[in-house]
C-alpha cells in the first residue's frame, strides 16, 4: 500500500476557536487557590453574606474574584500576595489568558496550621 499524504491543515484562522467560559475559568482560579498552602477553601459560591466567586473573559482577558477560607495564623497580606501570583501564573498556565484583575476577599479564619 502506497504511503499516504497527509492533508494540509486548514489555515489558523479558518480552524475554528476555543472559548473558555466566565465558569471555566471560575474552577480553574479556585482549584489553583487551593494549592497555596495556607488556603483552605476557595469558594465558587459565596456564603450568605460574600458575593461568590467569578470570573469573566474578554477577548484573551480575565478579571477573577475569589472567596477564600485561610488557616489561623496566617500573615493576610503575605497569603494575598502568594495567591495573586500563583493563582495569576495557573490561569495564564491553562488557558492561556492574561489575568488582568484579581480581587481576593478572605471570608474566614480557620483553626491552627498544621
Amino acid at each position: 500500500m502506497p504511503a499516504q499524504r497527509a492533508t494540509p491543515l486548514p489555515s489558523p484562522e479558518r480552524r475554528g476557536r476555543t472559548e473558555i467560559s466566565d465558569r471555566v475559568i471560575t474552577k480553574i482560579a479556585c482549584g489553583a487557590a487551593m494549592e497555596v498552602p495556607e488556603v483552605r477553601d476557595a469558594r465558587p459560591r459565596g456564603l450568605p453574606w460574600t458575593r461568590a466567586s467569578g470570573g469573566a473573559v474578554h477577548g484573551g482577558q480575565a478579571a477573577l474574584r475569589l472567596n477564600v477560607r485561610v488557616g489561623y495564623p496566617s500573615p493576610l497580606h503575605a497569603v494575598a500576595r502568594r495567591l495573586r501570583e500563583h493563582v495569576t501564573r495557573r490561569v495564564a498556565a491553562h488557558t492561556g489568558l492574561d489575568v488582568t484583575r484579581l480581587d481576593i476577599t478572605m471570608t474566614d479564619l480557620d483553626g491552627d496550621l498544621p
